[in-house]
């Protein structure tokens, strides 16, 4: 492997690592279900990173980052994503929350976290931005040593995976004492918080 491709994993790991929606959701996704139903939210963010490096690699990234229309109508729906994970993670009650062990089987509510972590991904500009400034250079490489961009891609999914898959594991270990009453309704709170802030944070995004 070359030197280009180290640089671009130690990039990935410590993109996925950092606190965001994505790691809040997957947080939030073990707490309320189970490290199961964490991962099918994993895996979600997963398609949707891959589904924003196709656009930037198709050159759709480029057209949106020179339309100024399409990055507010893009930005705008991430903003109101992150609002209505913010109300409805608020509005859960302690009681859903633990009593949510035992249901985190159910075939529709573990296909809703994937959809729901697809839809988180894909709506954050930031994502579409990362692989929109690092691709191209990966693809020109130096010294004649380009890294394929389906390398890329396959590498930054399989990070993302183990990363947050990590964090499900640790935040499952600790579900039962953040299943309690107390603590549930704190985490809730937080969690909301921290949604509603990223929201606000994503608002002073600009071409």
């Amino acid at each position: 492997m070359n030197q280009a491709y180290w640089i671009f994993v130690a990039m990935v790991v410590f993109t996925v690592s950092s606190p965001g929606p994505g790691v809040l959701m997957t947080l939030d996704n073990a707490i309320a279900a189970g490290w199961r139903a964490a991962m099918h939210g994993v895996l979600g963010l997963a398609i949707g990173a891959a589904a924003m490096a196709a656009l930037s690699a198709a050159g759709i990234g480029l057209l949106i980052r020179s339309s100024p229309l399409l990055f507010v109508l893009l930005k705008y729906c991430g903003v109101a994503y992150l609002f209505y994970l913010s109300y409805k993670t608020w509005s859960r009650t302690s009681q859903a929350l633990g009593g949510a062990r035992g249901n985190c089987d159910a075939g529709v509510t573990l296909q809703k976290r994937m959809v729901a972590g697809a839809i988180l991904q894909t709506s954050n500009p930031k994502s579409l931005f990362f692989f929109l400034s690092v691709l191209p250079q990966l693809a020109e490489g130096k010294a004649g040593q380009p890294l394929p961009l389906v390398a890329a891609v396959a590498t930054y999914c399989i990070v993302l995976i183990l990363v947050h898959g990590l964090y499900a594991g640790l935040a499952a270990r600790a579900r039962t004492w953040l299943s309690q009453p107390g603590a549930a309704r704190l985490l809730s709170r937080l969690s909301a918080l921290m949604f509603f802030a990223f929201g606000v944070t994503m608002l002073t995004l600009k071409l």
